[in-house]
């Protein structure tokens, strides 16, 4: 028999056996999926039920508890309405997940005779705590005396004891079901795996058994062929071997004895022709190779092995190129050696075995033989690897950066000034472009400089891959890197290129087992478009880097003419922004925020605004984020919130009804670690109630640093401050992380609501806001409200609040004061209104 039918004969064996346990194991996986599914189908969705029934019954009780202790409270304020739809609200809508649970229950079908039993109790009980809670709806709406309220409490509380013991039953019944159908579900897995553990041991005896067969039929005349081999192999070249069998093998084992016969002739010859080189070759101090003319390797030294790393005599037939770094210059080299007879000193890289490159200084000489022809070629070669380390290590101090070898900014600004000569020579456009990591102290400062230094090695691998082989990639501060593009190239290919570096980097690092993720923002000069002289190019490549931060960062920016004007323009701000605070150009303006329910104010938004001596009013737009880099955010911000509390205070001194007033915080001014002090202290120096101050804060500034931005928030909250989330939408806020914050209101950014009318996106944003609002508790108030229709539709979608155009535009002090004016008796006025309705309920 053939190896080949032996070896066939083998697998079919083993295949079948795959198949007798894949058959068995299959059908033990059957029979623990169909426990499983009983599991799944039956108890856990009615422990699913029994908690859902939990919930709505207490939500039940609490709102139903709620209603009547707000009816109590107001009767003893002496017959004051107070305003219960929130409360009838909550019970309808704890009624509505309580039928709805019902009813599930009702039509969950594979209940066994004592479940069905417990659920028709928990149904009885159930529906008459909800009855008794209609009857206390019923009996607040119709100004039921306390005592026959009071009874009905009781009444309600003992329901409710009831209904939730029965659950407890329930809940307890399928828990012991859940205990049984666990064992039930370890037994049918234990059976499985002795049936599993039998027929594989069978298969594995059997397997066994046929590979001792097959081993036995092949290996012991392949053993005798390798034992043939290893001693040839060790130099025996008289070895033979003698193996019968008719099979490949014996054929193998015949062209092998022919072959030793072969390589003793061979090796005969060889010891009479090189003989007579090996004193020379043996004596020589430095690398030396003997070539023949095709350049093919006849002899090395030791030196030679030394240096490469090889053993003597492996590199004996292999091309010359094969020590060479560059197989062209090796061909060169070659090429003249025959033509010219001889090579002087030339510096040339040689290859170790292991891959390193090693420099030297190589000469070569042909050999000639009696009638001039070429016998072969000679060459020596010196190691000068410690003279180029000592260069090298001179450079890499002078030019390199020492953490990401990167070149350093003396480099780069040498390169620069190359490029723009050649570019002036040759023509054609160049391109610069400044690479700035977006918020790289912050990964310095929280996760330690070894994490920021991997990080900046992590970048670099990346910015590697997106230059070519003719561009210059340098680093040239902490957070900083520069690549200049080498002609040709355009405004399109290296906007192509710089949304490649975007996409790149923002892809996070794993550094130390932690996902870091960072973006970077880059600036773009051309040359000789927008400078020809490096001192140009960087200043407009600085104020491109500049707008790109501008623009909320993550992004690139090409030079135009307009930032010098933006530059120049900045400059005058930032003068003139440190002398506006005390030269009292600052001054505030209010815009009246309108109950939908009553049209009432109930409060007013804090706008600052700037009136410059010579430009006039600049938007807030334009020097608050100059304001923030300054770092005089704070100083500002500290203004605002104390001359906006001041005057909420005097409008209550000059017998106005309070309002709450609205002060947006700047994100650098709520971070740092005293500002919930500082808003403790204005109110204590402004006398203002605390009630009647809400601080108004973006998403991205809430979703930076969760953990203290909660802590600082519910530090606020104790103090009897209200918190509002500005411009709600725009940001990248997470529901998960919202229902941790004890804010009070949502405010729905006027971007959603200008084109409420025309545009369905915005109104399912709006109408998604309003709900998820309700849900969580919270008041909702839209801005920007400028038409009626806006109005009409926020209206009857349920909107608590709305600020515009439309009730009123920013304002200064005393005509605000005007509508706040007292009311008259008996007229009902807004400020008598905004009064109750400020804060909810």
């Amino acid at each position: 028999m053939k190896i080949r039918d032996t070896l066939i004969a083998g697998c079919c064996l083993f295949a079948l056996l795959t198949a007798l346990v894949g058959y068995f194991g299959g059908r033990s996986l059957k029979e623990v999926s169909g426990v499983f599914n009983a599991v799944t189908d039956d108890v856990v969705p009615h422990m699913v039920i029994l908690d859902d029934l939990r919930t709505a019954g207490l939500r039940i009780v609490s709102s139903t508890l709620e209603l009547a202790f707000s009816f109590s409270a107001g009767e003893g304020q002496g017959g004051q309405e107070t305003d219960w739809d929130d409360d009838l609200i909550m019970v309808e809508s704890a009624r509505k997940m309580f039928d709805d649970a019902l009813r599930r229950l009702d039509s969950h079908g594979s209940l066994a005779p004592e479940e069905r039993e417990m659920a028709g109790d928990i149904r009885t009980v159930g529906l008459r705590m909800v009855g008794t809670s209609q009857e206390i709806v019923q009996a607040v709406q119709s100004g039921a005396r306390p005592a026959d309220l009071f009874a009905l409490k009781e009444r309600f509380v003992g329901e409710e004891r009831a209904f939730l013991s029965h659950l407890e039953r329930a809940a307890a019944y399928e828990a012991e079901e859940l205990a049984s159908t666990r064992e039930e579900v370890s037994s049918t897995i234990s059976v499985a795996h002795l049936k599993l553990a039998t027929f594989s041991g069978v298969a594995f005896i059997l397997a066994i058994v046929g590979g001792v067969f097959a081993a036995r039929a092949i290996a012991r005349p392949i053993a005798i062929l390798h034992d043939g081999v290893v001693r040839v192999g060790r130099g025996a070249l008289e070895t033979r071997i003698d193996v019968d069998a008719h099979t490949e093998i014996g054929t193998l084992a015949a062209a092998f004895n022919q072959m030793t016969s072969d390589l003793r002739c061979a090796q005969d010859e060889i010891v009479a022709t090189n003989s007579y080189l090996d004193n020379v070759i043996r004596s020589m101090v430095d690398a030396l190779l003997v070539l023949s003319p095709d350049g093919t390797i006849v002899e090395t030294n030791s030196a030679l092995g030394t240096l490469l790393g090889y053993h003597e005599a492996e590199l004996a037939g292999h091309p010359f190129a094969i020590v060479m770094d560059d197989r062209v210059a090796a061909q060169e080299l070659l090429a003249e050696l025959v033509e010219e007879g001889q090579v002087p000193d030339r510096e040339v890289f040689y290859r170790a075995k292991d891959g390193e490159i090693i420099p030297v200084v190589i000469s070569g000489a042909a050999m000639h033989g009696p009638a001039g022809e070429i016998q072969g070629l000679v060459c020596i070669a010196h190691d000068i690897s410690e003279r180029r380390r000592a260069e090298e290590d001179i450079r890499q101090l002078a030019y390199f950066d020492p953490l990401t070898g990167l070149p350093n900014r003396s480099l780069f600004q040498i390169r620069l000034v190359q490029t723009i000569a050649s570019g002036r020579r040759m023509g054609g456009v160049s391109g610069l472009l400044y690479l700035y990591l977006d918020r790289f102290k912050d990964v310095n400062d929280t996760l330690g400089h070894v994490l920021g230094d991997q990080l900046l090695k992590g970048v670099t691998e990346r910015l590697k891959g997106c230059v070519r082989q003719s561009d210059f990639l340098a680093r040239v501060g902490g957070d900083e890197f520069a690549i200049i593009f080498a002609p040709p190239c355009d405004r399109r290919s290296i906007a192509e290129r710089a949304r490649l570096i975007l996409d790149l980097l923002a892809s996070p690092f794993l550094l130390d087992g932690k996902e870091i993720f960072i973006s970077t923002s880059i600036g773009i000069t051309l040359f000789p478009e927008d400078g020809e002289d490096g001192e140009t190019l960087l200043r407009h490549v600085d104020m491109a880097l500049y707008d790109a931060k501008a623009k909320g960062r993550n992004a690139y920016s090409f030079f135009m003419e307009e930032m010098n004007r933006s530059a120049s323009e900045r400059r005058a701000i930032e003068e003139s922004l440190r002398r506006a605070l005390l030269d009292d150009e600052f001054f505030l303006e209010y815009q009246p925020q309108i109950d939908l329910q009553s049209g009432a104010i109930f409060g007013v938004e804090a706008l600052l605004r700037w009136r410059h001596p010579e430009q006039g009013l600049i938007p807030p737009s334009r020097f608050i984020p100059v304001a923030e880099e300054m770092g005089l955010i704070r100083r500002l911000g500290e203004w605002v919130l104390r001359s906006a509390c001041l005057q909420c205070r005097a409008w209550i001194e000059a017998g106005c009804q309070p309002v709450g007033v609205a002060v947006n915080v700047s994100g650098y001014q709520f971070k740092h670690p005293d500002f919930v002090d500082t808003v403790e202290r204005i109110l204590a120096e402004t006398g203002l109630e605390p009630e009647l101050l809400e601080l108004e804060l973006t998403e991205s500034t809430l979703m930076e640093g969760e953990d203290d931005t909660i802590m600082t928030l519910v530090d606020l909250k104790t103090r009897g401050v209200s918190l509002a989330i500005d411009d709600f939408g725009t940001g990248y806020s997470s529901l998960s992380y919202l229902k941790n914050f004890p804010i009070d209101r949502l405010k729905i950014d006027r971007a959603f609501v200008r084109d409420i009318a025309t545009d369905a996106g915005g109104r399912a944003i709006v109408e998604a806001v309003v709900a998820m609002g309700r849900s969580l508790g919270l008041r909702v108030l839209a801005e920007g409200v400028e038409e009626e229709t806006e109005h009409t539709f926020l209206r009857e979608r349920g909107c608590d609040e709305v600020q515009g155009y439309l009730f009123g535009r920013p304002m200064p002090p005393d005509e605000l004061q005007r509508r706040l004016a007292p009311a008259v008796p008996g007229g009902g006025s807004e400020a008598v209104q905004g009064e109750c309705l400020f804060g909810g309920v």
